[in-house]
């Protein structure tokens, strides 16, 4: 009986979980705060995916809830580390060699998304994720492992993805004027870390074309106020031919229009409200999560 009685439970956990998930790279759990568009931006993959993958007839998440990752999407808890302990997707691109940070200074993270740790080991608990472009408290230097100010404590997060540089390395090519783009640097960059709130169109919370909006009328360029009703207007640009200024447009919310916009630094990074708060990005990284609708010129730089 008791052999029996133990089979029956091996196979009803079995029978709980998510069919798909041998088609998964990788399991998440939950935690308080997540939402599935959360989920997927954070993993490089589609709320449409991940209801697909775990069969969720609605967006409705429990704390603990334990959802598989679809293939091809960021692994993530124990074992989703890369030997650098960043989320692949990251900038792989990293320095061998970490750039020289100083403690008591602030530091830029360079990876998609980035593991803190409770201590200096690949094993000690992940306390939270830092994204691309987040400025950190350098407390202690190291080869390996840099300690950091995080929540109002102390952890460790590789060396090889933080930068003294505050902001991205960017590529101005062509005909740009820099006085004009540090200016639009002047404007967004103490608008960084502002939250997302829908229908904002100040500096207490924006959405995304609010975030545009604001920054181009500081430039002297009155935008439509939605994304949809941006792309209508303003000069098509072919996506190998954006510059610094440019707008991106793309369907985020997946019901075939346009639904998002970002504006363009060069070298392959964004500033936009992303949904939870204004921040640099990726084009690479848009690319793989939204479908992109095009890009349109409102001032040449």
């Amino acid at each position: 009986m008791k052999l029996t009685s133990k089979l029956l439970t091996s196979l009803a956990l079995f029978t709980l979980l998510p069919t798909a998930a041998h088609a998964s790279s990788g399991v998440y759990v939950v935690s308080a705060g997540d939402t599935l568009s959360k989920i997927a931006r954070e993993h490089q993959t589609t709320v449409s995916q991940l209801m697909q993958v775990n069969q969720l007839k609605s967006d409705q998440l429990s704390i603990g809830q334990t959802l598989a990752l679809p293939e091809g999407s960021l692994s993530a808890g124990a074992g989703g580390d890369l030997p650098l302990d960043v989320i692949a997707g990251s900038n792989l691109s990293a320095q061998n060699e970490p750039e020289e940070l100083t403690a008591g200074e602030k530091a830029r993270v360079t990876a998609d998304v980035l593991n803190v740790r409770k201590k200096a080991s690949t094993d000690a608990k992940v306390l939270g994720k830092l994204k691309y472009g987040d400025l950190v408290e350098v407390v202690e230097t190291g080869s390996e492992w840099t300690k950091i100010e995080f929540e109002d404590d102390e952890a460790y997060v590789f060396s090889a993805y933080l930068s003294p540089k505050l902001t991205p390395d960017l590529v101005f090519t062509g005909e740009v004027d820099s006085a004009s783009l540090h200016r639009l640097e002047a404007i967004f960059e103490p608008l960084l870390k502002t939250p997302y709130v829908t229908g904002g169109t100040t500096p207490d919370g924006f959405d995304c074309s609010g975030f545009t909006s604001y920054v181009f009328s500081r430039l002297g360029v009155t935008l439509p106020r939605t994304s949809e009703e941006q792309f209508r207007g303003g000069t098509s640009v072919p996506l190998e031919q954006a510059k610094p200024g440019d707008l991106l447009f793309y369907d985020s919310l997946g019901k075939g229009r346009v639904s998002h916009v970002a504006i363009y630094l060069g070298n392959g990074t964004i500033v936009h409200a992303n949904g939870e708060d204004v921040r640099y990005g990726k084009v690479e990284y848009m690319h793989k999560l939204y479908p992109f609708y095009g890009v349109k010129r409102y001032v040449d730089f």
